[in-house]
């Protein structure tokens, strides 16, 4: 296969397994050989290549786990739970509001937020499992230097920002100063909008405009010109995202998600209300995220199956 094929359809692959991380092939971390799991594939071969076999996919081997870290790498900003649906070619994700409580061995109640950094990848996809009530059996993780670098790298992203954005948190180094109206974000802006949830809505809405902008993400991914920049992409990509995918998995991926349009991705969040309670962890009452017990079931129904959960925000 012509090196420039295969690499525009790991581009393509791997823009759906990181999210955010919107074009790259990851550095695979340690793990079992490639012999002994199994690499999904399925997209049908261009003309004048051999055909591969489709081995089946293990269950629940078509769930992703995908963190966003902060600045520092230790603290995690953003969390989402990615399913591909191989019948519709299509792929459903889920965003996890980083402020539900849950339990976690030798600390006690606190935020999900804080299990990524008491106890890595490990800690915090337990965390996921246990609140969704289902496996998931690879994980990406990836910084927002990562983000900001890659949407260089492709030319920016092209979005209406919603609403005015304003907000200053100095300890962070943020500061968000965003117009409203169409334009292209570059890395430092798509930064500011993808953290800005100083509004009414909060944590959710933020979860809302990250999905918004994974779609116009991937559309401006298949832009011609985004090719000049590939080798660049790919080698920003290698020393900062991480995952537990072989190389053999993330060829068999790219060849499954080969063609994958930006309609073909649809987003939830998890609703329910706000909750000020103990935080184990902290050792002080702070702001929780109580979510509806009927809307995760609901979502997490809609994740595995696709069916259109009852009247919700989206």
């Amino acid at each position: 296969m012509p090196i420039r094929r295969l690499a525009q359809r790991l581009l393509r692959g791997v823009v759906v397994l990181a999210v955010l991380a919107l074009a790259a092939l990851p550095r695979p971390a340690p793990g079992p050989p490639a012999a002994q799991r199994t690499a999904p594939s399925g997209a049908r071969p261009a003309s004048g290549e051999r055909a591969l076999p489709n081995p089946a996919v293990p269950p629940g081997d078509v769930r992703f786990l995908v963190v966003g870290l902060t600045q520092d790498r230790h603290r995690t900003d953003t969390i989402m739970v990615v399913q591909w649906d191989d019948a519709r070619r299509a792929a459903r994700i889920l965003g996890v509001p980083r402020d539900i409580g849950v339990t976690l061995a030798g600390i006690g109640t606190t935020k999900i937020v804080h299990a990524y950094a008491t106890g890595g990848i490990g800690r915090a996809r337990a965390a996921v499992v246990k609140l969704l009530g289902i496996p998931i059996a690879h994980y990406v993780v990836f910084s927002l230097p990562a983000m900001r670098h890659l949407v260089d790298l492709i030319g920016g992203v092209p979005i209406a920002v919603e609403e005015r954005m304003v907000y200053t948190d100095r300890q962070q180094g943020l500061i968000i100063n965003l117009s409203p109206g169409p334009q292209v974000l570059d890395g430092a802006r798509a930064e500011q909008y993808l953290r800005f949830r100083n509004d009414p809505e909060g944590d959710i809405g933020r979860i809302r405009r990250q999905q918004h902008f994974l779609r116009a993400a991937l559309a401006a991914v298949r832009r011609p010109g985004v090719w000049i920049r590939l080798p660049q992409i790919v080698e920003t990509a290698r020393g900062e995202v991480e995952t537990d995918l072989t190389g053999s998995q993330i060829l068999g991926w790219a060849r499954r998600v080969q063609g994958l349009a930006p309609e073909s991705i649809s987003a939830y969040t998890i609703e329910g209300r706000p909750l000020v309670r103990w935080d184990a962890l902290a050792r002080m009452r702070l702001d929780f995220w109580q979510p509806d017990p009927d809307d995760l079931r609901a979502k997490v129904r809609w994740l595995l199956s696709g069916t259109v959960p009852p009247v919700t925000k989206p």
